[in-house]
């Protein structure tokens, strides 16, 4: 049974990669882990965000890999949803060694990212993942 890996935000990258680790899930017979990451990585402004806010970012990450589960399980397959705080390509990796993922799916980055490449999450996860990786457009 392959253990993939997808991480989730709410943005449409991400869902377009949950769906395509779901349909890799049913077709090979595989279960999900759908991580969610709220974002610690150091960035002052960020950090210095209010609790009240952390709170409510951490309450739309579980309203989103609740609907994850829920996603997975109309299509027959098995999905434990996770959520992590730090650098989200940090936790990415670090999720995928804890998982033993054969497979990590990303969403790309969404068209934010202006300059030629995955995006930075995408590219270090990448360059890290202990698995395949797969990125979603």
């Amino acid at each position: 049974m392959q253990r993939i890996l997808v991480a989730v935000d709410g943005l449409p990258g991400s869902a377009k990669a949950l769906e395509v680790a779901v349909e890799h899930a049913q077709m090979k017979g595989g279960r999900v882990t759908a991580l969610a990451v709220v974002d610690r990585s150091g960035d002052p402004i960020l950090e210095r965000m209010a609790d009240d806010a952390r709170k409510r970012a951490r309450g739309q990450l579980e309203e989103i890999l609740q609907a994850a589960v829920n996603f997975a399980r109309t299509r027959g397959v098995q999905l434990t949803p996770a959520l992590r705080e730090g650098h989200p390509a940090d936790a990415i990796v670090t999720c995928a060694e804890q998982e033993a993922a054969e497979l990590v799916v990303l969403g790309s980055h969404n068209g934010t990212c202006r300059r030629p490449g995955l995006g930075g999450t995408a590219d270090q996860v990448c360059n890290h993942a202990p698995c395949a990786v797969m990125i979603v457009r």
